[in-house]
């Protein structure tokens, strides 16, 4: 983005801006019904009742810290842009989505986030991408952007919008509940929930502390093979750039197997011949985009396959790392180890 084009943008945004400051130093729509086998996969609409809402407004001005910058937000958000699924699922939840200017239209996918149905009342719906486009955003007239920053487009724009002086919070880091947590924790002081999110923080917590405890004498460490379908096809979730997935199998229990990830190919799958089989369903498909390979020969042939010890959970639970993971991380110990925690 030239000086010129900079210069243009300010000006459109200059009356919902806030001052930021940097302190120095990372096919939607509503899906079909989920199909489960192994592990019973709670719904959002199961979920516990969100806590309500916080009986003292937050006041403003307030700066976060976040990733070394520090952001003032001058008054309570009232059109927050969220460009990322994690991010905006937190927000909706936290703020509601009248307070949501605009969120990925993927939000809505209930498989994906367990805000879905709240996500769905958002006025616009951003497309499918990591290359969020700075023009596109500024007309949404945003007095707060969220955004993780974990491709090269998505880091390119929050440069951009950093310099156009639009309230901006930059998440990089969501590899465990702790990290999750201080990015709750952020989100709800810069939205002015910061009471409504301790409460998602503590259940989290609480979640992932009982699982621990439930698990921790366990007389097996099952080896875990984690596929995703977030293209649509089945890919191998590794402990290297998985996410918050492979933290989440360790915490109930389990060691997932594969070091990298990639396309699941039936003679790596075959290879690794795992005790169990998760499957994080994006898309609410259930088996469906994962039945050819599981019916090609050398796989079906495997114990996990042979004797049905396939997990499936719905991807807000084991995949989108938010503070429902703590839901996610009882149904996966609950599943590894039978027995252990009560249903």
């Amino acid at each position: 983005m030239n000086r010129i084009l900079l210069a243009a943008l300010a000006l459109l945004i200059l009356p919902v801006a806030a001052a930021c400051g940097s302190g120095g130093d990372d096919e939607n729509g509503t899906p079909p019904q989920q199909q489960a086998t192994s592990a019973a996969s709670p719904s959002p609409a199961s979920q516990p009742a969100q806590p309500t809402a916080t009986p003292v407004v937050a006041s403003f001005p307030v700066t976060v810290e976040l990733e070394g910058r520090k952001v003032t937000i001058a008054q309570r958000p009232q059109r927050i842009v969220a460009l990322s699924n994690d991010v905006a699922d937190i927000a909706i939840r936290l703020a509601g989505p009248e307070r949501v200017a605009a969120a990925p239209e993927s939000n809505a996918n209930a498989s994906l986030a367990a805000g879905a149905d709240a996500a769905g009342r958002v006025a616009t719906k951003l497309p499918p991408g990591t290359k969020p486009e700075p023009e596109s955003i500024v007309a949404l007239r945003p007095d707060l952007v969220l955004i993780s920053a974990r491709h090269g487009g998505e880091q390119d724009a929050a440069k951009q919008l950093e310099q156009l002086q639009i309230p901006l919070l930059v998440f990089a880091h969501w590899g465990t509940p702790e990290e999750i947590a201080e990015n709750v924790r952020a989100i709800g002081k810069a939205v002015g929930e910061p009471q409504r999110a301790e409460a998602l923080i503590a259940e989290m917590m609480q979640s992932v502390d009982r699982v621990q405890k439930a698990v921790k004498n366990a007389p097996t460490k099952p080896r875990v093979l984690a596929l995703s379908d977030q293209a649509n096809r089945p890919f191998i979730v590794g402990k290297s750039g998985g996410g918050i997935t492979p933290t989440l199998v360790s915490l109930a229990g389990g060691e997932v197997l594969s070091e990298t990830g990639g396309p699941a190919q039936a003679e790596s799958v075959a290879a690794l011949n795992p005790d169990v089989i998760l499957i994080v369903d994006v898309w609410g498909k259930g088996l469906t985009n994962y039945r050819a390979l599981l019916d090609s020969p050398g796989v079906r042939e495997l114990p996990a396959v042979r004797d049905n010890r396939i997990i499936v959970l719905p991807a807000w639970q084991i995949f989108l790392p938010t503070d429902r993971v703590g839901a996610g991380v009882e149904s996966l110990a609950r599943a590894l180890h039978p027995g252990a925690l009560p249903q």
